[in-house]
């Protein structure tokens, strides 16, 4: 058993920076401080998973199916890749994951956890679940796109089998469609820290 503290990047990908077809203010600051972060310290996180979109191109959320969302992060194209420079300082961390959702084109799944009735159906959530389950001690830093839809959905399941006191938000590496506020709201009434961090 070990001690490990944890990052947790959700939907780092091209879709959801400025010019991508779901973009959301502020998403490439965020992430290119979170590269400049992480490339002085690649071994200050035992390990690192990081969430993707990876989409059919009949999704169920495509407004050309009904859905919410303009065609995002379909599967093998740019739009789903990670943002370059962010890809690069993960690449020499030594221990990263990256976790696939929304990969049925009849469901969406904003959360990688996506918990229906207390249980978790997808499968690379079920992997982030086990490893945390099977540490003594450890803190999870949470951040990503978008603040206030996957991010805040990952958080909401995180909670119900994480201890809260052992999360953690970076505000300033992460970009919301409303500028934060439901994300820094919910933090505030669950107890999870939410702060910023300026690179060093």
């Amino acid at each position: 058993m070990a001690v490990g503290a944890i990052m947790l990047i959700v939907d780092p990908q091209n879709d959801f920076i400025e010019g991508g077809s779901l973009a959301v203010s502020g998403a490439q600051k965020a992430m290119q401080a979170l590269a400049d972060f992480i490339t002085p310290h690649p071994d200050l996180f035992g390990k690192i998973f990081v969430t993707q979109d990876f989409h059919p191109e009949d999704h169920c959320s495509f407004t050309e199916q009904g859905g919410t969302w303009p065609k995002h992060c379909v599967k093998d194209t740019f739009g789903a890749e990670v943002f370059a420079p962010l890809k690069a300082a993960l690449d020499k961390c030594p221990d990263v994951v990256y976790c696939k959702k929304g990969q049925s084109k009849d469901r969406d799944q904003y959360s990688i956890f996506d918990i229906q009735n207390s249980e978790i159906t997808n499968d690379d959530g079920k992997k982030i679940q086990e490893y945390i389950k099977n540490i003594d001690k450890y803190f999870i830093f949470v951040t990503g796109i978008a603040g206030d839809v996957c991010v805040l959905n990952t958080l909401k399941d995180l909670i119900q089998f994480a201890d809260k006191k052992s999360i953690a938000v970076y505000r300033n590496f992460t970009a919301s469609l409303d500028g934060g506020q439901k994300l820094e709201d919910f933090c505030e009434e669950n107890s999870i820290i939410i702060f910023s961090l300026d690179k060093k």
